[in-house]
This record gives structure tokens, C-alpha cells and sequence, in this order.
């Protein structure tokens, strides 16, 4: 026996607010699902009870009618349980009044996502017994329908994926014409990095599974979805008070060296920004008024304030009605902005004057013409060094390292959750075959190698070339890793550097152009424990200014060039630089003799004889005063 009434409220206002919450956002409607999910995990953490975290997401495409089933192994719910909460709107019903740390601060997110995309249906194991009830339209009413619970049998438990225990599962057709279902990996890419769903994402005690599920329910692919922040350096860390109200906040920020995408730019999927956090609950990711300031777009962190949980249970008007964050026309919002603009001010004003330095450094036209003559001059020498020099006359059509292996790009940059597709190149005969199985490897947790067997296949464009392609995703920005491809006792590396904005690689000449150095930076922000060191993503050779050993010969323009001292240093520094990236490129492209095993020792011996080589000759084109 089905028992049916409408919902307990106007059906036109039903449909507007799911419309304005969810705004046809396959997505959006995810992310509230999730975090109810997620709500029913931490209440069970709250009475002291261990879970296992997993949820599973389930995405079936179809021209029409899509199919998005979410599963937690959860608290499961009665049939009374699903009346009030699925059947009732805007009710409080997910602890927040409790004081239970949950985000469910609306108390419709779960009827939105459903009318926001089509109809649906709630499924839940509770004890000994099954429940189920409806969210439907019928003749355009939004109708909660609640069925008879039956008992749990083992074929009801097969069918719905929950093999024992407690559980929920919330089913969506996408019927509504104009609602687009993503391709699913935008589902991937976007998931994983949207704001409110960060920190259960980088949870260790959650696991979220996202499946696509093909027609007779078969799984063809399946991923684990997480999430890291960037990799940074903490500028700010202070707990500070809100003029006006009996509250503080915990504000911390980090400093990227890559800079980050912006909400401007990526939404709610940017990596920039403060998240806003309440009781570990996030509800907002913002800059303020520095959201549009290119400057800000370095830094990133959160502001924690548990005193808008005490709002919210008052029903104080703090957050905005449609989930787009706060509502920062709120008197205690307006006092938190100004409190933590005031500390923002000072680190975004002082990354400007970094920038105008940098600027007016770079646009110094005797110190760019002596850079440009000085890069000319090394890649000369790395040419000397590195050219593979044939005797036959045969030009290559496709362009190999001395090794017969090689990687092409050999370094590129991916975005973080997406991905980038290599080109390994193999002579064919020497070196492999075709149909020779390739190992491939990372050695940075950030840096994911998602074919790690690559079969060689001719090249169209050159018989006597095999090639592979090899598909790599970041997962943290500012990651750096080496990929590593290994045929027998041959082996080719390429580096990756993982960003947060979608940037194309200014992609050095190839070997054939003579290009191993591409520019020389000054830093005062690099690890000052390290005077030089190669960029090997960007070519370029960094000084840290900030190093002790350098600083002293700086002048009053933090200029290393103006003097002879500085000159002698900075020639020294672009010496030990260049001197060892060409004894290492050198011995891993098997143009300088090292035997297995010895391969440290190799580069360093090298080094040394580069060093013998070539110092003198770095010092003429570097020391110009007298």
C-alpha cells in the first residue's frame, strides 16, 4: 500500500527555489547530495560510533532520462525518518540546531537536487527493514510518495548495493529537457575540486567513489576522487577579533609560487581564495575585495569562525537563501570582511611592489641584452657538449637523444585534475619493436601515470620510430614529479609540473635549435639555503638572491649585476648551474659514458670537467666591469 500526499508547500514556489538553488547544475545538485551523505557520516562520528566513510556515485548517461545514483553506508533511515525529511521542506533535520557538525544549514538541498533535475527516488536499509519513498511530478505538483517498509531480504540488499548494515541510497533521472549531464570527466575533474566538497574529499576517514555505469549496469570506469590543496608557504596565521560582536576567527594563508585560479575565472572550482569555514563546514570560498585583484591570486587559506554556526541556529539571515555563501550585507559579515581585509591588505599590497620590482627589473634593457648575449654564449656550450654530431649524413625525420628514448614534450604542465598526454619516441630495431611493452612511472604522489603499460606502436610518419602515448594527471598544484619510461635497460624521462590555471608550456626549441637554457631569474622568494639551482620545467636558471652569500653583494636595487663582486658572484653561480644540468642531461640521454650503478658519480665527475672547461669563458661574457 502506497500512501501519497503533496509536499507541505506552494508547488510553484517548490520548483523556483530548486531552480534558483540548482540552476540546472548537474553538479550542484551533486555537491548537496554529497555533503548530506557526509552530514549522516558525522552525526554517527558525533555519538562515537566508526564508520568507513565510503559513498559511491554512480553516473549513467543516456540521450534522455540519465541516471545519477548516490550510495553511503550511513545512519539509513525509517520510514517516519523519510516523512520528515524528504517530505517536509526548509524543516532544520540534519543536526545543525544540535550542535552536530553537519552542513545541512538549509534544510532543502535534497528536494532541490531532485526537482532541480527531474524526479527521484530515496532508498534506505534501516535495521531489518527496507523503506522507500518518491519525489515526483504529476501534472506538474511536486508529490512525496512513502511506501510500506518490507524487510530487508538478501535480494533487495543485491539489488541496491548495500550487502549488510545500514545505508541510503538517492536515485535522480535528469527527465528535464534542459538540464546537460556532464561528460564524465568533467564529473571527475569538477567534483574533486569544488569548494564545499574540499574537505571531505581530503579526508582520510572518507572514501568517494565515482563510477560510469554502462547500459545492464556494468562499470566502465571507476575512480577515487580526492582532493589536496596547493602547495604553499604560510604568510599568515592569527586568530583575530570582530569588532562589534562577541566572535573571533582563525585566519591562516598560504602563498603559492604558481598562481592560482581565481573565482572570476573558475567559479567555485577555483584554487584561490579563502575558504570560509564554520564547525568544519565550509560555506564559502571568497577574496573579498581583492577578488578581482590580479595580485591576490597568489594566495589562498581559509577563515574559520564558529560563531556564524550560533547565528544559523538563531535563523539569522548570514547565508544567502540559493547556496551562493554568505550574505555579506549581515551586520556580523560586514564586520568579519573588514577584520580580515585589514590583515589581507598588507600581503597583497607587498606582492604588488614584488611585481613592479620584477618589472622594472626585467625591462632594464643593458641587463637583458647582457642575459640574452650570456644565453646564447651557454647553449652554445650545452650544444658542443650534447649535439649528436652523424657521420652518414642521414637526416632524421623525427628527432631522438643520442639514447634512441625520449619523451616529447619532455617537460609540460597539466592542470590539476585534468590531463596530459605524452609522446614517448623509440628507435625501432636497436633500442625496441613494435609491440614491446613499455613500464611507465612517476615518482611524485601528485603526478598520477593512468596507463603505466604502454604498447610501442610505428610511428605513420617514420617506420623506423615507435611511439606510445602516456596519459598523466595532476592532483596538487605546484606538484612537481619526473615521469619515467623504462624498455629493457633504455629508459626516457619527462618532467611534469602540475598548475592550477589551464596554461600552455612556452615550449623550448628542440635539441635541433640548440636550446637548453632559456632565461636567468633573480628570486628573492627560492629556498635561500640553495644559491642556484636549474628550473627544469621552465629552463631557466634561478639565483636566490635571498641566500646570505648572495645578499651582501646586492645593491641598493637588489641588483646583483652593478658591481664587479656581484658580477664575479652571479658568473660563478650560472657556472655551477650550467655546469651541472649538462653533465645531468648529459649522462641521462647516454651521451656522456656512466656505467649502471654509477650514475651520481658520473654526473659529478662530468661536473667537475665542465667546470675546468668552460669557467673562464662563463666569466668573460658575465664580468663586464673593470
Amino acid at each position: 500500500m502506497v500512501s501519497s500526499r503533496k509536499l507541505q508547500y506552494a508547488d510553484r514556489v517548490a520548483l523556483q527555489q530548486a531552480d534558483q538553488a540548482i540552476r540546472k547544475d548537474v553538479l550542484r545538485a551533486l555537491v548537496e547530495i554529497i555533503t548530506n551523505c557526509n552530514d549522516s557520516y558525522s552525526r554517527l562520528e558525533h555519538a562515537g560510533q566508526s564508520v568507513d566513510g565510503e559513498m559511491i556515485i554512480d553516473i549513467q548517461r543516456k540521450h534522455k532520462n540519465s541516471v545519477i545514483r548516490v550510495r553511503d553506508f550511513a545512519e539509513g533511515m525509517t520510514d517516519i525518518r523519510m516523512d520528515k525529511v524528504v517530505g517536509t521542506y526548509g524543516e532544520a533535520t540534519s543536526g545543525l540546531k544540535e550542535d552536530k557538525h553537519v552542513r545541512g544549514m538549509w534544510g532543502r538541498g535534497l528536494k532541490d537536487s531532485i526537482f532541480g533535475l527531474g524526479y527521484g527516488y530515496v532508498h534506505s536499509f534501516k535495521g531489518a527493514n527496507f523503506y522507500s519513498c518518491s519525489l515526483l511530478l504529476k501534472n506538474g505538483i511536486p508529490t512525496f510518495e512513502l511506501s510500506e517498509p518490507v524487510r530487508a531480504t538478501v535480494p533487495l540488499r543485491e539489488k541496491y548495493g548495500i550487502p549488510e548494515g545500514n545505508g541510503t541510497i538517492i536515485e535522480i533521472i535528469v527527465s528535464r529537457d534542459d538540464v546537460k549531464v556532464p561528460q564524465f570527466d568533467n564529473f571527475r575533474n569538477y567534483l574533486q575540486r569544488h569548494f564545499e566538497l574540499r574537505p571531505i574529499m581530503s579526508d582520510p576517514k572518507r572514501k568517494i567513489i565515482l563510477r560510469e555505469i554502462l547500459p545492464g549496469e556494468k562499470i566502465r570506469h571507476e575512480h577515487v576522487l580526492s582532493y589536496k590543496s596547493p602547495r604553499g608557504e604560510k604568510v599568515l596565521n592569527e586568530r583575530i577579533k570582530i569588532s562589534g560582536h562577541p566572535a573571533t576567527a582563525k585566519l591562516e594563508v598560504f602563498r603559492s609560487s604558481i598562481q592560482l585560479s581565481t573565482r572570476s575565472e573558475e567559479g567555485d572550482y577555483a584554487d584561490g581564495g579563502l575558504l570560509v569555514i564554520s564547525k568544519a563546514t565550509v560555506i564559502s570560498l571568497t577574496m573579498l575585495k581583492f577578488e578581482n585583484d590580479p595580485y591576490a591570486g597568489y594566495f589562498y587559506g581559509s577563515i574559520q569562525c564558529d560563531y556564524l554556526h550560533d547565528l544559523l541556529k538563531n535563523d539569522e539571515p548570514v547565508l544567502t537563501a540559493t547556496r551562493d555563501g554568505i550574505n555579506w550585507t549581515h551586520p556580523f559579515a560586514k564586520a568579519l570582511k573588514l577584520a580580515v581585509e585589514s590583515k589581507l591588505e598588507p600581503l597583497i599590497e607587498a606582492e604588488r611592489k614584488h611585481a613592479v620590482h620584477d618589472e622594472q627589473t626585467n625591462l632594464d634593457k643593458q641587463l637583458r641584452q647582457k642575459i640574452n648575449h650570456a644565453l646564447h654564449e651557454l647553449n652554445s656550450i650545452a650544444f658542443t657538449e650534447l649535439s649528436d654530431r652523424r657521420d652518414d649524413g642521414i637526416q632524421r625525420q623525427i628527432d631522438l637523444p643520442p639514447s634512441g628514448i625520449g619523451f616529447s614534450p619532455e617537460r609540460a604542465y597539466v592542470q590539476t585534475g585534468q590531463t596530459v598526454t605524452l609522446t614517448l619516441l623509440v628507435e625501432l630495431v636497436e633500442k625496441g619493436r613494435a609491440g614491446a611493452t613499455v613500464t611507465v612511472v612517476s615518482n611524485s604522489a601528485e603526478i598520477i601515470v593512468l596507463n603505466p603499460q604502454v604498447v610501442i606502436h610505428p610511428h605513420k610518419n617514420d617506420p623506423k620510430i615507435g611511439q606510445a602515448r602516456v596519459k598523466v594527471e595532476g592532483r596538487q598544484v605546484g606538484g612537481e614529479g619526473t615521469i619515467t619510461a623504462y624498455l629493457g635497460k633504455y629508459r626516457a624521462q619527462a618532467l611534469v609540473q602540475v598548475r592550477s590555471k589551464k596554461e600552455t608550456m612556452t615550449v623550448a626549441p628542440s635539441r635541433g635549435s640548440n636550446t637548453l637554457f632559456t632565461d636567468i631569474h633573480f628570486d628573492d622568494r627560492t629556498d635561500p639555503r640553495q644559491r642556484v639551482y636549474f628550473d627544469r620545467v621552465n629552463s631557466s636558471i634561478v639565483i636566490a638572491t635571498a641566500a646570505p652569500s648572495v645578499k651582501i653583494y646586492l645593491d641598493k636595487q637588489n641588483r646583483l649585476d652593478t658591481t664587479v663582486q656581484g658580477q664575479v658572484l652571479l658568473a660563478e653561480l650560472i657556472t655551477e648551474a650550467v655546469c651541472r644540468e649538462i653533465a645531468r642531461s648529459g649522462v641521462e640521454r647516454g651521451k656522456f659514458l656512466a656505467p649502471d650503478g654509477a650514475e651520481a658519480d658520473a654526473i659529478h665527475n662530468h661536473f667537475i670537467r665542465l667546470q675546468n672547461r668552460y669557467s673562464h669563458l662563463i666569466h668573460e661574457y658575465i664580468v663586464t666591469l673593470e
